[in-house]
């Protein structure tokens, strides 16, 4: 491994890190806008179910998108980790959790839970509202 592949991998992990925190903000505008329409007022009974359905479907793709960008991430930093290891280089790519304790420092409990894990969460409870408004349109 030369260090261009190194920083090819390097630039390559920092492209799906940008991509994974995107799909959760334009989930987030595409699920207000639908779930305005599915609860409005105005809306009538086919719109609301439409864009509730499409509420739901929407945040089953993000979720399943930022999951496989979390993934590649993830496996281009140990990729990373491990080629700094071998290399005796400092391990800039290792966990958080090393280096936390390299630093000498503690990881508070909140910091512990994973962020993706919250945001998956998020996203699915946006999912069942779109398919809770589906559902009171089409009953």
């Amino acid at each position: 491994m030369t260090i261009t592949q190194y920083q090819i991998l390097a630039t390559r992990r920092q492209a799906f890190d940008t991509l994974m925190w995107q799909v959760p903000a334009l989930s987030l505008t595409a699920q207000s806008f639908l779930l305005s329409l599915a609860y409005g007022a105005q809306s009538s009974s086919l719109a609301a179910a439409v864009a509730g359905l499409l509420s739901t479907i929407v945040s089953a793709m993000s979720i399943q998108l930022l999951l496989r960008q979390r993934q590649n991430e993830v496996t281009d930093s140990v990729l990373l980790h491990r080629i700094e290891r071998d290399h005796g280089w400092p391990e800039i790519f290792a966990t958080g959790e090393f280096r936390a304790r390299t630093a000498g420092r503690v990881r508070r409990r909140v910091i512990r839970l994973r962020s993706y894990r919250i945001w998956t969460g998020g996203l699915a409870l946006f999912g069942i509202a779109g398919f809770s408004a589906f559902l009171r349109a089409v009953l």
